[in-house]
């Protein structure tokens, strides 16, 4: 330490950091003064900045006091232990000496404090300290002083008792803890004076409790050790400020060349700038001038934030508003974007830059680089632009709807206006034209029915493609009956076929609509009452415009309740699978069954299937449902040989899942049920849905023996040509048509045709829904191969019992001498 330089200022400093911590060298009245002098004097800067003078800019100061905190926090781990281990040495020796309420409190104590101390270090030692505030120095020093009161203790009270054992271990501990405390704290010379100063003053009280003789030497040496700890702190803490310091300033000025000529040799664009004190340009170059579109003179009376008023927009006043504020706090900054007119054109300017000062301090101005990033922006909003697009129909898309809709809401219940509508629309039937004509004849439409929609939506409502066939609308309507007929417009101009090519396309759309209700509401909530609305409107027949409506979203509600227990019935094997008895019509006798499943809700009672089935095709819950059905029915039924067969129905979402032949064969295999006792029973939707691999899983089927029967018949659109395209083994009558026997003439001619028609082409039938005896007479009569309904017997979970049911039991008349079916070998 270089002393015969400004050694009074070295003492002072000393002496005030030890006895009036937190005072200062100077007083107010001549900081400014002192601040600059000692600015020009390196060697002493360093000592002053460690002890935490204001000799240099904040910024700087802040790195450098960053790195102080990190010197002591690399010590933290050790300065912990060492504090450990002196307790578990402290705390045996001292339990026979004084109570042990005493030593165990001052104990526990010391570890709390440790503790915190360890904590603190724990959770930031991933973070990489970069600037530290005056604060937490003064927070290091508090620490310091905590610490060393409670080591204080130690001596104090070892001397005061006089136990030999006790004084040796305490001197021992104060004199190791004096000395490392020191030099661990040496980069906070505010703190490892504190420390210091505090174990210092508690030997000497020490000395002075215990009547030690020789007590003068002994003072002497520890002033002695004291004094040279203080100068050896001091001595490191200003070489370790100094080397900081000069790196800090390398930095900054490394920084500043790199700021300057960041790319300048490959970006023509770049170029400097300067500002004096007050913002005025000033050193204007040749290609500033070229950039700005103005004259030397002109660049002369402006600041950049003049030049950054000359273009009115958003984006523009706030970079003015940030450039106002870095200016005004002199701090650096860089990527600030501003608009600047040149010439009549927008062009954009990205600025960076630094304050610069003079030897004594004081703020000159700016210097900086700047760059024209007018294309590059462009490009940015270009490429913005077709994010929020849909790439097919250009118009918005999710993403670019939903900002706007926030928007305008937020507009709306500013405004305390409750006329925003939204309105999800789906297309209807689009899947077939993608499967009958391909994608492009898809695309095709789909951009004709954005060009219908953008017609009539045109100064209404902002329009955007989710995806797929799925559109949205956004406006504002005076009324609920204003909204529908616009929604009820939507839905016509899809109901005019669409052209592609030679062929013409009937589609349609189905609209679900939501206004605003409360200045509450959110786009959620808009989004997910219009999507209720839309899932009614499609529930209830399609092609249609429907407003949402409380009553709906209580529906939807208890549907999310029963898809709830559903699966909990499900998990815990609520359910139940029963065999209703299919009876031949000649013989009378029980010779197939059809497997259905029950669920008996704890609270609504007997759930039907029409009910719950639905729900799990809905929840994704019909495959795995479907599957324990099929694996329980042929389980049980494969312990009644009396039993024929056994009919389960696959629903569409089962029939399109493409494992669904090897799940039949797997159970079939593991039950040991016979193939040729399953018959499947499918609906005309599964043809729907799943018209390519249709034929191929029918025909997988039925060459592992399993037959296939169409139920519902009659009830569907296109049910004579299935059974032309497709191979089955029988077809079951729906229950719709039974119920008119006796009632309409009709009905019994369509019953006698189904017949005839099945038995021509060789397929047996089976009647559903028989349930009064003057049904079984006319089927019968007709021809019709079994028949099933309550009037045979309730399903019951064991097929043995079913399998009892005689004829006498429901029947009071002769056999009936209908024709057999010849093209039929059995029945079942």
């Amino acid at each position: 330490m270089r002393l015969p330089l400004h050694w009074k200022t070295v003492f002072q400093t000393i002496l005030v950091a030890i006895f009036m911590p937190g005072k200062q060298i100077w007083h107010s009245g001549c900081e400014d003064g002192d601040r600059a002098y000692f600015a020009q004097t390196t060697p002493i800067r360093a000592f002053l900045l460690a002890f935490g003078y204001p000799i240099v800019d904040e910024y700087l100061a802040r790195k450098i006091r960053a790195a102080q905190i990190r010197g002591i926090t690399r010590l933290t781990p050790f300065t912990i232990l060492a504090n450990i281990v002196n307790v578990l040495v402290i705390i045996p020796i001292s339990l026979p000496i004084f109570p042990a309420f005493y030593v165990f409190v001052w104990a526990a104590a010391l570890i709390g404090v440790v503790s915190y101390m360890g904590w603190h270090w724990f959770k930031g030692r991933s973070k990489r300290i970069e600037t530290v505030s005056r604060k937490a120095l003064a927070g290091a020093v508090k620490h310091a002083t905590v610490l060393s009161v409670f080591w204080a203790m130690v001596p104090i009270a070892a001397f005061a008792h006089g136990d030999t054992n006790l004084v040796w271990i305490a001197s021992c501990i104060t004199i190791g803890m004096l000395c490392a405390g020191g030099f661990a704290l040496a980069t906070v010379p505010h703190a490892a004076f504190r420390w210091v100063v505090i174990l210092y003053s508690a030997s000497v009280i020490s000395l002075v409790v215990g009547d030690v003789p020789q007590i003068g030497p002994l003072t002497f040496l520890l002033t002695c050790y004291a004094l040279v700890i203080i100068g050896s702190t001091a001595s490191a803490a200003w070489l370790f400020a100094s080397h900081f310091l000069v790196e800090g300033e390398l930095d900054q000025r490394t920084e500043l060349i790199a700021l300057l000529l960041n790319e300048f040799e490959e970006k023509e664009s770049d170029w400097l700038w300067e500002t004096d004190s007050v913002g005025q340009l000033r050193n204007i170059s040749d290609r500033f001038l070229h950039a700005s579109g103005r004259t030397q003179k002109a660049l002369r009376s402006m600041r950049m934030m003049d030049l950054a008023y000359t273009v009115e927009d958003n984006d523009a006043r706030e970079a003015v508003i940030e450039l106002q504020t870095v200016y005004y706090d002199e701090q650096p900054f860089r990527d600030i974007v501003i608009g600047v007119d040149v010439n009549s054109e927008v062009r954009w300017w990205s600025l960076a830059g630094r304050p610069v000062y003079d030897h004594r301090g004081n703020f000159m101005g700016y210097r900086g680089v700047a760059s024209d990033i007018t294309e590059t922006r462009r490009a940015n909003a270009l490429i913005e632009h077709m994010a929020e697009r849909d790439f097919l129909t250009g118009i918005g898309n999710r993403s670019w709807f939903l900002k706007q809709a926030e928007t305008l809401l937020s507009e709306q219940l500013e405004s305390g206006q409750e006329t925003l509508t939204l309105f999800l629309i789906d297309l209807d039937n689009f899947k077939v034209v993608n499967d009958t004509s391909g994608h492009p004849a898809g695309d095709e439409v789909l951009k004709q029915v954005t060009s219908r929609f953008k017609a009539i939506s045109q100064g209404k409502t902002i329009l955007a493609r989710f995806g797929g066939d799925e559109f949205a609308a956004l406006g504002q309507f005076v009324s609920e009956q204003a909204a529908e007929v616009f929604a009820e417009g939507l839905v016509n101009v899809t109901r005019k076929p669409f052209r592609i090519g030679t062929r013409d396309f009937a589609i349609g759309a189905t609209v679900g609509f939501a206004r605003i209700r409360k200045d509450r509401d959110t786009v959620s909530d808009l989004m997910r009452r219009s999507d209720i609305a839309l899932y009614k409107a499609k529930e209830s027949g399609r092609g249609r415009a429907l407003a949402f409506e409380n009553e709906m979203e209580l529906e939807v509600r208890e549907r999310r309740e029963l898809e709830s227990d559903l699966r909990e019935a499900f998990e815990f094997n609520k359910l139940t699978v029963e065999f209703q008895p299919i009876v031949g019509a000649r013989s009378g006798q029980v010779v197939s069954s059809e497997v259905l499943v029950r669920w008996i809700h704890p609270e609504r009672g007997d759930v039907s299937p029409d009910v719950f089935i639905p729900i799990a095709e809905h929840a994704g819950l019909i495959l795995p449902l479907g599957s324990w059905v099929l694996k329980h029915a042929c389980s049980v039924a494969a312990q009644c040989p009396d039993l024929q067969s056994i009919a389960v129905n696959l629903s569409p979402i089962q029939f399109m899942d493409p494992n669904l032949v090897e799940m039949v064969s797997s159970i079939l295999t593991e039950t040991g049920f016979p193939a040729d006792r399953l018959v499947l029973e499918i609906t005309e939707s599964v043809f729907l849905k799943d018209v390519g691999s249709a034929s191929h899983k029918l025909e997988q089927l039925r060459d592992m023996g399993i037959r296939i029967a169409l139920d519902d018949f009659g009830t569907g659109y296109s049910s004579l040509s299935y059974l032309r395209q497709y191979k089955f083994d029988k077809i079951k009558i729906d229950k719709s048509f039974v119920d008119e026997i006796g009632e309409r003439s009709d009905g019994l001619a369509i019953i006698s045709a189904v017949i005839a028609l099945a038995h021509n082409l060789g397929l047996e039938v089976t009647a559903e829904g028989v349930e009064r005896q003057f049904q079984v007479d006319a089927l019968r009569t007709l021809g019709c191969d079994s028949m099933q309904g309550y009037y045979f017997g309730k399903p019951d979970p064991n097929p043995l019992k079913i399998t009892h049911i005689k004829k006498k039991d429901w029947e009071d008349r002769a056999p009936s001498t209908a024709p057999e079916n010849p093209g039929v070998a059995s029945v079942s």
